[in-house]
Protein backbone atom coordinates (compact mmCIF):
# COMPACT_ATOMS: atom_id res chain seq x y z
CA UNK A 1 0.00 0.00 0.00
CA UNK A 2 2.78 2.49 1.26
CA UNK A 3 6.40 1.95 0.88
CA UNK A 4 9.48 4.37 2.71
CA UNK A 5 12.67 4.29 1.25
CA UNK A 6 15.53 5.60 2.72
CA UNK A 7 13.67 8.04 4.32
CA UNK A 8 15.77 11.15 5.88
CA UNK A 9 14.57 14.63 7.77
CA UNK A 10 16.65 17.01 9.29
CA UNK A 11 16.24 20.53 10.03
CA UNK A 12 18.13 23.04 9.52
CA UNK A 13 18.88 25.35 12.61
CA UNK A 14 20.94 28.40 14.13
CA UNK A 15 23.27 25.04 15.78
CA UNK A 16 23.43 23.31 13.13
CA UNK A 17 20.98 20.25 11.18
CA UNK A 18 19.06 18.24 13.31
CA UNK A 19 18.16 14.42 12.34
CA UNK A 20 14.97 13.87 13.22
CA UNK A 21 14.43 10.96 10.95
CA UNK A 22 17.65 8.30 9.86
CA UNK A 23 17.52 6.11 6.65
CA UNK A 24 14.12 4.60 7.52
CA UNK A 25 12.64 1.96 6.08
CA UNK A 26 8.84 1.18 6.07
CA UNK A 27 6.07 -0.34 4.50
CA UNK A 28 2.52 -0.35 4.91
CA UNK A 29 0.46 -3.19 3.62
CA UNK A 30 -3.39 -2.83 2.65
CA UNK A 31 -5.86 -3.17 5.04
CA UNK A 32 -3.76 -3.82 8.57
CA UNK A 33 -2.76 -1.65 11.67
CA UNK A 34 0.80 -0.80 12.10
CA UNK A 35 1.76 0.70 15.22
CA UNK A 36 4.43 2.92 15.80
CA UNK A 37 5.57 3.13 19.44
CA UNK A 38 8.87 5.04 20.88
CA UNK A 39 10.10 8.01 23.27
CA UNK A 40 9.15 11.59 22.53
CA UNK A 41 11.85 12.83 19.97
CA UNK A 42 12.33 9.42 18.53
CA UNK A 43 11.14 10.72 15.36
CA UNK A 44 7.51 9.11 14.90
CA UNK A 45 5.30 11.79 13.79
CA UNK A 46 8.05 13.44 11.49
CA UNK A 47 8.32 10.37 9.30
CA UNK A 48 4.48 10.59 8.25
CA UNK A 49 4.24 13.62 8.24
CA UNK A 50 7.13 14.22 5.92
CA UNK A 51 5.33 12.27 2.79
CA UNK A 52 2.27 14.84 3.19
CA UNK A 53 4.49 17.82 2.53
CA UNK A 54 3.18 19.24 6.51
CA UNK A 55 6.75 19.43 7.66
CA UNK A 56 7.97 23.07 8.88
CA UNK A 57 9.70 25.27 6.15
CA UNK A 58 13.46 24.29 7.36
CA UNK A 59 12.64 20.82 6.79
CA UNK A 60 15.05 18.99 4.52
CA UNK A 61 13.87 15.45 3.44
CA UNK A 62 15.37 12.76 1.22
CA UNK A 63 14.65 9.09 -0.06
CA UNK A 64 11.74 7.92 -0.76
CA UNK A 65 7.60 7.36 -0.46
CA UNK A 66 5.94 4.92 -2.49
CA UNK A 67 2.40 5.03 -2.84
CA UNK A 68 0.27 3.91 -6.40
CA UNK A 69 4.09 3.90 -7.97
CA UNK A 70 4.39 7.24 -7.47
CA UNK A 71 7.00 8.83 -5.14
CA UNK A 72 5.36 11.04 -2.87
CA UNK A 73 8.50 13.31 -2.09
CA UNK A 74 8.69 14.54 -5.54
CA UNK A 75 5.28 15.83 -6.44
CA UNK A 76 4.15 18.91 -6.63
CA UNK A 77 1.62 20.79 -4.52
CA UNK A 78 -1.16 20.33 -6.83
CA UNK A 79 -0.49 16.57 -6.98
CA UNK A 80 -0.10 15.88 -3.21
CA UNK A 81 -3.25 17.93 -2.96
CA UNK A 82 -5.30 15.17 -4.64
CA UNK A 83 -3.93 12.51 -2.39
CA UNK A 84 -3.55 14.03 0.93
CA UNK A 85 -7.02 14.63 2.61
CA UNK A 86 -8.53 11.78 0.27
CA UNK A 87 -6.45 8.81 -0.39
CA UNK A 88 -4.22 9.18 2.69
CA UNK A 89 -5.97 10.86 5.81
CA UNK A 90 -3.97 11.87 9.27
CA UNK A 91 -6.23 12.73 12.59
CA UNK A 92 -3.82 14.49 15.04
CA UNK A 93 -3.36 14.67 18.62
CA UNK A 94 -5.41 17.71 19.44
CA UNK A 95 -8.60 18.29 18.09
CA UNK A 96 -9.12 21.99 19.12
CA UNK A 97 -6.04 23.21 17.41
CA UNK A 98 -6.91 21.15 14.15
CA UNK A 99 -10.31 22.49 13.85
CA UNK A 100 -11.02 26.01 12.63
CA UNK A 101 -12.74 27.89 16.20
CA UNK A 102 -14.23 30.22 14.26
CA UNK A 103 -16.27 27.96 11.61
CA UNK A 104 -18.70 25.60 12.23
CA UNK A 105 -17.61 22.19 12.00
CA UNK A 106 -20.50 21.17 9.09
CA UNK A 107 -18.45 24.28 6.92
CA UNK A 108 -15.55 22.47 7.74
CA UNK A 109 -16.63 19.26 6.61
CA UNK A 110 -18.10 20.37 3.60
CA UNK A 111 -14.78 21.65 2.70
CA UNK A 112 -13.13 18.85 3.02
CA UNK A 113 -15.46 16.49 1.22
CA UNK A 114 -16.47 18.81 -1.72
CA UNK A 115 -12.47 19.96 -2.63
CA UNK A 116 -11.61 16.48 -3.65
CA UNK A 117 -15.55 16.31 -4.92
CA UNK A 118 -15.76 19.59 -7.08
CA UNK A 119 -18.92 18.17 -8.60
CA UNK A 120 -20.86 17.28 -5.41
CA UNK A 121 -23.62 19.86 -4.71
CA UNK A 122 -24.59 21.06 -0.78
CA UNK A 123 -26.90 19.33 -0.21
CA UNK A 124 -25.63 16.24 -0.87
CA UNK A 125 -22.55 17.41 0.67
CA UNK A 126 -24.34 18.06 3.59
CA UNK A 127 -26.25 14.86 3.79
CA UNK A 128 -23.11 12.88 3.09
CA UNK A 129 -21.38 14.99 6.26
CA UNK A 130 -24.21 14.43 8.34
CA UNK A 131 -24.18 10.45 7.92
CA UNK A 132 -20.30 10.26 8.41
CA UNK A 133 -20.97 12.50 11.74
CA UNK A 134 -23.84 10.10 13.01
CA UNK A 135 -21.44 6.82 11.90
CA UNK A 136 -18.82 8.20 14.38
CA UNK A 137 -21.44 8.35 16.83
CA UNK A 138 -22.25 11.77 17.31
CA UNK A 139 -25.51 11.90 18.60
CA UNK A 140 -28.24 14.53 17.04
CA UNK A 141 -25.67 14.69 14.06
CA UNK A 142 -28.00 17.16 12.32
CA UNK A 143 -27.65 19.40 15.20
CA UNK A 144 -24.18 19.45 15.69
CA UNK A 145 -23.29 20.24 12.33
CA UNK A 146 -24.05 23.66 12.67
CA UNK A 147 -22.06 23.71 15.97
CA UNK A 148 -18.88 25.36 16.67
CA UNK A 149 -15.97 23.52 17.69
CA UNK A 150 -15.47 24.94 21.26
CA UNK A 151 -19.50 23.82 21.66
CA UNK A 152 -18.39 20.30 21.71
CA UNK A 153 -16.46 18.48 24.42
CA UNK A 154 -12.55 16.72 23.66
CA UNK A 155 -14.21 13.43 22.42
CA UNK A 156 -16.85 14.90 20.32
CA UNK A 157 -14.20 17.07 18.46
CA UNK A 158 -12.09 14.12 18.33
CA UNK A 159 -15.26 12.60 16.58
CA UNK A 160 -15.56 15.29 14.08
CA UNK A 161 -11.58 15.04 13.15
CA UNK A 162 -12.15 11.32 12.72
CA UNK A 163 -15.38 11.85 10.24
CA UNK A 164 -12.91 14.62 8.25
CA UNK A 165 -10.54 12.07 7.40
CA UNK A 166 -13.03 9.58 6.50
CA UNK A 167 -15.07 11.76 4.44
CA UNK A 168 -13.32 10.28 1.10
CA UNK A 169 -12.78 7.36 2.45
CA UNK A 170 -8.85 7.16 2.23
CA UNK A 171 -6.68 4.06 1.71
CA UNK A 172 -4.37 5.30 4.87
CA UNK A 173 -5.47 6.39 7.83
CA UNK A 174 -2.41 8.22 9.51
CA UNK A 175 -3.67 8.77 13.40
CA UNK A 176 -1.00 10.80 15.46
CA UNK A 177 -1.94 10.22 19.31
CA UNK A 178 -5.64 10.47 18.53
CA UNK A 179 -6.56 10.18 22.02
CA UNK A 180 -3.85 11.63 24.00
CA UNK A 181 -5.75 14.60 25.24
CA UNK A 182 -8.97 12.40 26.23
CA UNK A 183 -9.97 11.10 29.65
CA UNK A 184 -9.59 7.36 30.03
CA UNK A 185 -13.38 6.19 29.02
CA UNK A 186 -13.60 8.36 26.11
CA UNK A 187 -10.17 7.27 25.28
CA UNK A 188 -11.53 3.68 24.90
CA UNK A 189 -14.89 4.99 23.03
CA UNK A 190 -12.08 6.43 20.55
CA UNK A 191 -10.09 3.33 19.80
CA UNK A 192 -13.20 1.16 19.72
CA UNK A 193 -14.72 3.27 17.13
CA UNK A 194 -11.47 3.63 14.95
CA UNK A 195 -10.96 -0.11 15.10
CA UNK A 196 -14.49 -1.23 14.20
CA UNK A 197 -14.76 1.56 11.40
CA UNK A 198 -11.17 0.33 9.96
CA UNK A 199 -12.97 -3.67 9.72
CA UNK A 200 -16.12 -1.62 7.84
CA UNK A 201 -13.86 0.67 5.45
CA UNK A 202 -11.16 -2.01 4.74
CA UNK A 203 -8.46 0.94 5.11
CA UNK A 204 -4.80 0.90 6.50
CA UNK A 205 -4.24 2.35 9.38
CA UNK A 206 -1.15 3.75 11.04
CA UNK A 207 -1.23 4.63 14.94
CA UNK A 208 1.23 6.36 16.53
CA UNK A 209 1.39 6.18 20.03
CA UNK A 210 3.29 5.88 23.38
CA UNK A 211 0.95 3.67 24.80
CA UNK A 212 2.16 -0.07 24.41
CA UNK A 213 -0.94 -1.54 25.99
CA UNK A 214 -3.01 0.10 22.83
CA UNK A 215 -0.67 -1.55 20.17
CA UNK A 216 -1.05 -5.06 21.85
CA UNK A 217 -4.71 -4.58 21.14
CA UNK A 218 -4.92 -2.57 18.45
CA UNK A 219 -2.56 -3.49 15.89
CA UNK A 220 -1.11 -6.51 13.54
CA UNK A 221 2.24 -5.20 13.69
CA UNK A 222 4.41 -3.08 14.91
CA UNK A 223 7.49 -0.32 14.55
CA UNK A 224 9.70 0.32 17.36
CA UNK A 225 12.15 3.81 16.95
CA UNK A 226 14.68 5.13 18.91
CA UNK A 227 16.96 8.24 17.71
CA UNK A 228 15.08 8.15 14.29
CA UNK A 229 15.30 4.94 13.37
CA UNK A 230 13.21 1.71 13.41
CA UNK A 231 15.54 -0.56 15.35
CA UNK A 232 12.64 -3.71 15.80
CA UNK A 233 9.26 -4.30 13.83
CA UNK A 234 7.27 -7.06 13.13
CA UNK A 235 4.02 -8.68 14.57
CA UNK A 236 2.86 -7.29 17.62
CA UNK A 237 3.03 -10.74 19.48
CA UNK A 238 6.57 -11.13 18.64
CA UNK A 239 7.83 -7.84 18.61
CA UNK A 240 6.07 -7.36 22.48
CA UNK A 241 6.37 -11.01 23.95
CA UNK A 242 9.63 -11.48 22.56
CA UNK A 243 11.40 -8.35 21.47
CA UNK A 244 14.74 -8.76 20.13
CA UNK A 245 15.69 -5.62 20.86
CA UNK A 246 17.13 -4.26 23.97
CA UNK A 247 15.33 -0.87 24.19
CA UNK A 248 12.27 -2.91 22.91
CA UNK A 249 13.00 -4.61 26.06
CA UNK A 250 13.52 -2.03 27.97
CA UNK A 251 10.40 0.24 26.92
CA UNK A 252 8.34 -3.57 28.04
CA UNK A 253 9.67 -3.64 31.22
CA UNK A 254 9.12 -0.07 32.44
CA UNK A 255 5.07 -0.49 31.88
CA UNK A 256 3.50 -0.87 35.23
CA UNK A 257 1.85 -4.02 35.61
CA UNK A 258 -1.19 -5.14 37.50
CA UNK A 259 -0.26 -7.00 40.45
CA UNK A 260 3.30 -5.85 40.85
CA UNK A 261 4.05 -5.68 44.58
CA UNK A 262 2.89 -2.60 46.10
CA UNK A 263 5.58 -0.17 46.98
CA UNK A 264 8.23 -1.84 44.29
CA UNK A 265 10.33 0.60 42.58
CA UNK A 266 8.97 0.85 38.64
CA UNK A 267 11.99 0.18 35.44
CA UNK A 268 13.02 3.12 33.87
CA UNK A 269 15.95 3.16 31.60
CA UNK A 270 19.02 5.18 32.22
CA UNK A 271 20.83 7.57 30.63
CA UNK A 272 18.55 9.83 27.97
CA UNK A 273 18.33 9.92 24.26
CA UNK A 274 21.38 11.16 22.02
CA UNK A 275 21.64 14.69 20.58
CA UNK A 276 20.13 14.16 17.18
CA UNK A 277 22.35 17.32 16.24
CA UNK A 278 25.66 14.93 16.83
CA UNK A 279 24.07 11.27 15.92
CA UNK A 280 26.46 8.64 17.12
CA UNK A 281 28.60 6.99 14.65
CA UNK A 282 27.24 3.33 16.47
CA UNK A 283 24.06 2.19 17.63
CA UNK A 284 22.10 5.10 19.44
CA UNK A 285 21.08 2.81 22.05
CA UNK A 286 24.05 1.77 23.01
CA UNK A 287 25.17 4.54 25.83
CA UNK A 288 22.12 3.27 28.02
CA UNK A 289 22.05 -0.25 26.80
CA UNK A 290 22.58 -3.01 29.37
CA UNK A 291 24.08 -5.45 27.09
CA UNK A 292 26.12 -2.84 24.94
CA UNK A 293 29.66 -3.89 23.55
CA UNK A 294 32.26 -1.87 22.81
CA UNK A 295 31.39 -2.13 18.82
CA UNK A 296 28.14 -1.19 19.62
CA UNK A 297 29.63 2.32 20.74
CA UNK A 298 31.32 2.87 17.14
CA UNK A 299 29.63 0.49 14.59
CA UNK A 300 26.02 0.49 12.87
CA UNK A 301 24.39 -2.67 13.53
CA UNK A 302 23.02 -4.66 10.41
CA UNK A 303 19.50 -5.22 10.64
CA UNK A 304 18.90 -9.07 11.32
CA UNK A 305 15.62 -11.04 9.96
CA UNK A 306 14.56 -14.06 12.34
CA UNK A 307 12.09 -16.21 10.46
CA UNK A 308 8.91 -15.27 11.23
CA UNK A 309 9.89 -11.74 9.48
CA UNK A 310 11.03 -10.32 12.90
CA UNK A 311 13.55 -7.80 11.70
CA UNK A 312 15.65 -5.77 14.28
CA UNK A 313 18.93 -3.92 14.35
CA UNK A 314 21.47 -5.12 17.46
CA UNK A 315 24.99 -6.96 16.94
CA UNK A 316 24.06 -9.06 20.01
CA UNK A 317 22.09 -12.42 18.76
CA UNK A 318 20.77 -13.82 22.01
CA UNK A 319 17.79 -15.33 22.33
CA UNK A 320 15.06 -13.20 24.01
CA UNK A 321 15.12 -15.02 27.68
CA UNK A 322 18.88 -14.40 28.40
CA UNK A 323 18.21 -10.95 27.01
CA UNK A 324 15.81 -10.27 29.77
CA UNK A 325 18.18 -12.31 32.61
CA UNK A 326 20.63 -9.30 31.97
CA UNK A 327 18.53 -7.11 31.63
CA UNK A 328 17.95 -8.15 35.20
CA UNK A 329 21.17 -8.47 36.18
CA UNK A 330 21.94 -4.69 35.25
CA UNK A 331 18.95 -3.31 37.16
Amino acid sequence: MLKIDSLNVHFSTPDGPVWAVRDLNLQVNPGEVLGIVGESGSGKSQTWMAPLGLLADNAQVSGHVWFDDRDLLQLDVGALNQIRGNRIAMVFQDPMTSLNPYLKIGLQLCEALRIHNPGLGRAEARRQCIDMLDRVAIPQAAERFNAFPHELSGGMRQRVMIAMALLNRPDVLIADEPTTALDVTIQAEILNLMSQLQRDMGMAVVFITHDLGLVANLCDRVAVMYAGQIIEQGRTQDVLNQGRHPYTLSLMNAVPRMGEAAGGRLYNIPGVPPDLKLPPMGCPFAPRCFAAEEKCKCEAPEARETQDGQIYSCHRDEDPSTLKTMMKQAA
